[in-house]
């Protein structure tokens, strides 16, 4: 590397050592003879070395590089033309011609017809060699050459980066078309043709057939994970769920429990993957949900696999140390999903219906012994201390968060354990002075869009928490930490007005007479208030008791 690429033998690849200019004026002229060999004559240049002729004699004549090279150049032709024989004399002149510089589009548009061989089988001979398969690229080749396309490897790099858009983007007949050699090899008619349903056919034997050729390819693929993660691969694994019977489809989870965790992150692989927790026996959802301890529910179709966990396993400190990670998950789109299902489970305002209606395929699985409701209420247990305790560290910021403000309402409903700490925490902003329009463009939480909606939920979330037997009331907790005579500058904006409004409605009357004995005593100054609906609703509520 050192000697290729400048240096000495040995020395770091790539790098020269820099040029000295050689110094003779205090060496000693000694001919040349060290250097050389021979002795220079003075007064006189060095000889030209003289090149040998064929009867071995020396000549200074100049070598004719030109006739070498077109010695080199008639070589290559003559070897070309043995080797490509017919078609050499088509090839050579315009090959030659459709590389010049000065070669207009007509001329070679002319060019390429000429090229082009009128023995369609000779394509395949322009293809595979390497100078004349540029000229190919714009011919009309492709049927005759389809049979050989998987040699061509230049080809299939064209596709790197774009495999997955093209599958997206694929009609539904080329998706079965890609995939509908993993259904197994009985004829045509037996595979599944325009719907999965197409999978059974009305003969049962054939599917049976086609079910065992199914798993023999599904299991080998299973444990190959580049392959496993594959959507198409997904595909035929639900399809094979869908209509296996139990047997086979027992031995199939038993197979793949390991290999599910790579699914859970597509529409079709997420739904295996939930068959196989709610048809697998306890062992096989142990191995699944030990795999799976980095899914934490943060994906579109994943955070639906831990929801079938929370809907079927009945081990539930095996998903406290697993699959459980609040503070990951509580700022994100799905994982948020997960937290709110824990609170409120198959809730339609925080899970689509669709979902619901999925999810209530596994209810009826012959693995989960644990009633649902004692399940519910462990991992209810499980999830609400680090719960209450992210809340009451975090309360500033998930009141003002439109995306969080949501949690909160139902963390402090649903949550197991003591709600007043985190309460006391999410009303102590509530307590700072009130000045409409806000501080350094900061608003106070009862002016906030979401701040100010919180507290109205939390209020009226008291009825509530009375009905369920909880002690736990925010209206008191609010009124006690932001003070009558503050509660009542909350007038000076609507948004105000209107939280007050609830505390007059609220579940606890010891509350609604503080806040009303306040509100009384500046009923003067509210009615000379205009366009602000909120402090018309208190003058409302005051006149009517």
């Amino acid at each position: 590397m050192g000697t290729k690429f400048g240096g000495k033998p040995g020395s770091k690849p790539g790098f020269k050592k820099q040029f000295k200019p050689y110094d003779n004026s205090q060496k000693k002229d000694d001919g040349g003879k060290k250097k050389f060999g021979f002795t220079k004559q003075e007064g006189h240049s060095f000889q030209k070395r003289k090149m040998p002729t064929d009867d071995g004699r020396s000549s200074s004549k100049k070598t004719d590089w030109d006739d070498f090279q077109g010695a080199e150049e008639d070589l290559k032709n003559h070897r070309q033309q043995s080797e490509k024989k017919d078609i050499f004399d088509i090839i050579c002149p315009r090959k030659t011609n459709l590389g010049g510089t000065d070669c207009t589009s007509e001329k070679k548009a002319k060019l390429m017809d000429e090229l082009h061989p009128h023995d369609p089988g000779q394509d395949q001979t322009l293809a595979f060699a390497h100078d004349t398969v540029r000229v190919l690229e714009t011919q009309e080749v492709f049927e005759d050459l389809k049979d050989d396309m998987v040699w061509l490897p230049r080809l299939m790099q064209t596709f790197k980066g774009s495999v997955r858009p093209m599958l997206r983007h694929a009609v539904l007949a080329q998706r079965l078309m890609l995939t509908e050699e993993l259904y197994g090899t009985p004829s045509p008619s037996a595979r599944v043709s325009d719907s999965r349903e197409g999978c059974c056919g009305p003969n049962p034997d054939k599917l049976l057939r086609i079910l065992d050729e199914m798993k023999s390819t599904l299991t080998t693929m299973a444990q190959k994970e580049q392959v496993i993660k594959h959507s198409l691969v997904h595909k035929v694994f639900l399809d094979y769920f869908l209509f296996a019977p139990e047997k086979q489809r027992t031995e199939m989870i038993e197979a793949i429990r390991e290999a599910v965790v790579y699914m859970a992150y597509t529409h079709d692989g997420a739904r295996v993957a939930m068959h196989c927790l709610w048809h697998g026996t306890p062992k096989d959802r142990k191995v699944i949900i030990k795999t799976m301890k980095d899914v934490h529910g943060e994906g579109e179709f994943g955070h639906l696999v831990l929801l079938a966990i929370f809907d079927c396993v009945d081990d539930t400190k095996l998903i406290k140390q697993t699959v459980l990670a609040v503070r990951r998950v509580i700022k994100n789109k799905y994982g948020k999903k997960v937290l709110l299902y824990l609170l409120k489970p198959r809730d339609p305002d925080h899970i689509l219906p669709e979902a619901i209606k999925f999810l209530e395929k596994g209810d009826s699985n012959a693995h989960s012994k644990k009633e649902p409701e004692i399940r519910k209420k462990e991992l209810l247990e499980v999830v609400s201390p680090p719960l209450l305790e992210y809340l009451r560290d975090n309360a500033v910021s998930m009141v003002m968060d439109k995306g969080l403000s949501v949690i909160v309402r139902d963390i402090l409903l649903s949550a197991a354990g003591d709600l007043r700490p985190a309460m006391k925490a999410v009303a102590k902003p509530a307590s700072l002075e009130l000045v409409p329009g806000g501080i350094n463009k900061q608003l106070h939480m009862a002016e906030h869009p979401a701040g100010h909606i919180v507290l109205k939920w939390l209020i009226e979330n008291d009825k509530a928490l009375a009905e369920l037997g909880r002690e736990e009331r925010f209206s008191r907790i609010l009124v006690d930490t932001v003070g009558e005579e503050q509660l009542g500058t909350w007038v000076a904006v609507n948004r105000g007005a209107l939280i007050l409004c609830s505390l007059l409605k609220c579940v606890d009357q010891s509350v609604v007479e503080e806040v009303r004995s306040e509100l009384e005593a500046i009923v003067p100054k509210l009615r000379k208030m205009t366009d602000n609906k909120g402090v018309e609703n208190i003058l409302e509520q005051l006149s009517a008791q």
